[in-house]
């Protein structure tokens, strides 16, 4: 019954209204051209307008940014959506349409950068008209942006002066994703921990201020492959870190510019388990990693400085 109503909806909003723009969901309704590339928004040409009545939330006559991603993979919403657009926003300051289903990590993060009296959360089941609207397209490689670490290092500093953070990174941290269900780090040696003074933590459990807090600390950070790879924009230069990837390096910190802000290094295990999650097409790249004395060996090179 839903995709009937979806489908009827869709419908109306392809032929009425005089509306410019009218978005419900991941469609975008125009009479416009749409020139920039952004495969997270369903664009749809209204080549006829009739005079019927759309029922829309209207939001016209301003012009907004539209930042819209539906999924909770943070390193896709950084990378793909947030950041292209920030490097727009950040010279040319409005309003912004922002549409993430509610997530609430995405929120937090947002109303530290942008503020909550420029943010406008639309509600994903909820049809909105715009007459003005700011298309940023969508990218991944931050690299491509010369000043792209400068950035990264004002975003950092954004969030942390609104928190009132200060960066006193005296501790070893883990991740190993093991409150999720994709690349988890298993057995984890609680004795070499401990012996160590590692600190394991579960970031996707915390809250924004938690999670600042925590990285805000970080002298060394081990963690799992991943959308961990956003983690890295709260570290500094001179935090050492180890990515750990199953199977081989798929390190998108080396691929899209993130390792740079950081003292980087990657290692490969072949001592897997398959993930029952697994969603990669290379299926084996999702698998999750046996804690074993090849990492141990990595980890305390890491800790010494003598990676």
């Amino acid at each position: 019954m839903q995709k009937i109503k979806d489908l009827l909806k869709s419908l109306l909003f392809s032929i009425a209204g005089n509306e410019n723009y009218i978005l419900y969901k991941d469609q975008l309704f125009t009479k416009n051209s749409v020139l920039v590339k952004h495969d997270r928004v369903h664009f749809i040409k209204r080549w006829l307008r009739l005079p019927i009545k759309t029922n829309t939330v209207n939001l016209q006559g301003e012009e907004y940014y539209l930042l819209i991603i539906h999924t909770d993979n943070i390193a896709h919403f950084f990378h793909d959506v947030f950041f292209p657009f920030y490097i727009q926003w950040r010279t040319k300051k409005k309003h912004v349409c922002v549409s993430i289903k509610g997530d609430r990590f995405q929120k937090e993060f947002l109303e530290s950068v942008i503020g909550p009296k420029d943010l406008i959360f639309l509600d994903y089941e909820t049809a909105y008209s715009f007459s003005d609207l700011i298309i940023t397209p969508e990218g991944r490689d931050l690299k491509v942006y010369p000043d792209y670490l400068t950035i990264c290092k004002e975003i950092k500093n954004i969030c942390f002066a609104n928190y009132g953070i200060s960066e006193n990174r005296t501790h070893h941290l883990i991740y190993g994703r093991n409150e999720l269900s994709r690349k988890n780090l298993l057995d984890i040696n609680q004795e070499f921990l401990q012996q160590h003074h590692i600190q394991q933590v579960f970031l996707s459990k915390l809250s924004f201020e938690e999670y600042l807090r925590t990285l805000a600390s970080a002298k060394t950070f081990t963690y799992m492959v991943g959308a961990g790879v956003f983690n890295l924009l709260f570290l500094s230069s001179e935090v050492r870190v180890l990515e750990i990837n199953p199977h081989r390096n798929n390190s998108w910190a080396e691929m899209f510019g993130l390792s740079q802000l950081c003292q980087f290094n990657v290692i490969v295990s072949q001592n897997l388990s398959n993930s029952a999650a697994a969603t990669q097409d290379e299926a084996i790249l999702d698998s999750h990693v046996y804690f074993d004395k090849h990492i141990e060996i990595a980890i305390e090179k890491l800790i010494s400085g003598n990676n």
